[in-house]
């Protein structure tokens, strides 16, 4: 007997705070899509609505020198949104909060050992070790990788 996955809106309209928290994304996301609309080209890639509340937005960008610059357009996107909320904002914040994206490094950070290397390190290790199945382990595999 297979579950088959139930589409987002029966599972909501199951438990109404799972349906007023896909509503509320739902909105944020429309009004993110209006305030993409409402901002300059160069803006765009570099900021998101993050909240908005009865009388003020709240916008991520991920460069302090972007959050400057949209502070000078707070009046027409506080407009541009007004018009499609109930009661008008008035406020703009920006907050900073840079994407951090994995480290890439072009050196390997693998270690490469001699089988004679590897070897004397698990015996090292085994030596150290109380008695038991590990050590056992241990020293049947640095025998493995002993060379005559």
């Amino acid at each position: 007997m297979t579950n088959k996955p139930e589409h987002i809106e029966t599972v909501c309209s199951q438990n109404t705070h799972l349906k007023s928290l896909f509503l509320r994304a739902r909105q944020l996301n429309q009004l993110n899509i209006i305030l993409q609309q409402a901002l300059p080209i160069q803006f765009v890639n570099h900021c998101h609505l993050a909240n908005i509340s009865e009388k003020s937005i709240i916008i991520h960008t991920d460069n302090a020198n972007f959050a400057s610059l949209i502070r000078f357009q707070a009046a027409s996107l506080c407009k541009a949104l007004s018009q499609h909320l109930p009661h008008p904002v008035s406020k703009l914040e920006v907050k900073v909060k840079p994407t951090f994206l994995p480290l890439t490094s072009d050196t390997s950070t693998n270690i490469s050992l001699s089988s004679d290397a590897a070897a004397n390190a698990l015996n090292r290790t085994a030596q150290s070790m109380e008695e038991g199945t590990l050590k056992t382990a241990m020293e049947n595999l640095a025998k493995r990788y002993q060379t005559d």
